[in-house]
Order: structure tokens, then C-alpha cells, then sequence
């Protein structure tokens, strides 16, 4: 009986903290065009209160090679409803502002730094970094790049 108990232990435990809960339900390229999945789909799993979890890279503008791939629990989202269409915007926790040095192959903190992201499924992409002992805002951009939207399936 011991090792049943122990067998079925695992294989619960594997299930419930498996990273395979997570699927693709949408996927937007840098002009908000669909590429992949139902936006309507993302919508109702918002409503039903799912998690979501955001997938983005960013390559540089000289090599197509080169790029940071990211990605990021959503934690404030908003469902946009206007004459102009829906979309979806999800924020994130700010982070400590951070640049990849990819001849020294790692990735360095920026002193003081804060980065704020409000990544949108039409490919409007909000970023904000803040000097946190100042307040000052450094850089506020919109940027354009593709998203690929999980849903935690529970």
C-alpha cells in the first residue's frame, strides 16, 4: 500500500505544479494583426478570472539574430471595448530596469533604474523607466513587437 500511496503522491503533485498548465490561447504580431489563437477566447478566460502570462523578445535593430526573449506574469489587465475595435492591455509588476550585454554574455541591473511595461494585444506596447531615488521619468515610449498571450488552464 506504501508504495501506491507514494506513486499516486507524485504523480498528483507533478500534475498540480506542472508547467504544461499553461497554453496558448493568442498570439498578436507588432501591428496587433492575429497570428495565432482566439482574442476572443483570451477575453473570456480574463472574465473567468484566469492567470495570464505574457511572452515577447525584443531583437536588435542591426541583427536579427540577436534578441532577449521574456516572459512575465500579467498583473493589472484590461479589456477594451470602443467604435475602433478590442483589445487587450496587461501590466506587470515594474522590475529593476536591466540591459543584456550580449558580448560579456549576461545580463546587467540598471542602478536606480525601474522599467514599466503595459504590453497590448494590438501591438501597442507602453514602457516607462523611472529613476526611483529622483522620480524621474528617464525614457516613456510606445514600442511595437508581438505578444503571445498563456492562460494558466487549472
Amino acid at each position: 500500500m506504501k508504495p501506491y500511496f507514494i506513486i499516486s503522491f507524485l504523480l498528483i503533485s507533478t500534475t498540480v505544479f506542472s508547467q504544461d498548465n499553461w497554453a496558448l490561447v493568442y498570439e498578436n504580431d507588432a501591428e496587433g494583426t492575429a497570428v495565432g489563437g482566439s482574442l476572443a477566447e483570451l477575453i473570456l478566460a480574463i472574465q473567468n478570472g484566469e492567470t495570464v502570462r505574457l511572452y515577447y523578445n525584443s531583437m536588435t535593430p542591426d541583427h536579427s539574430d540577436t534578441y532577449v526573449e521574456h516572459t512575465v506574469l500579467a498583473k493589472f489587465i484590461t479589456i477594451m471595448n470602443s467604435q475602433h475595435g478590442r483589445f487587450v492591455t496587461a501590466q506587470i509588476d515594474p522590475i529593476v530596469g536591466q540591459i543584456p550585454d550580449f558580448e560579456g554574455k549576461q545580463v546587467l541591473l540598471k542602478e536606480n533604474l525601474e522599467w514599466s511595461l503595459i504590453a497590448s494585444t494590438n501591438g501597442k506596447n507602453d514602457t516607462m523607466t523611472r529613476n526611483v531615488i529622483t522620480g524621474e521619468i528617464v525614457s516613456h515610449q510606445i514600442r511595437r513587437w508581438g505578444t503571445k498571450w498563456f492562460v494558466e488552464k487549472k
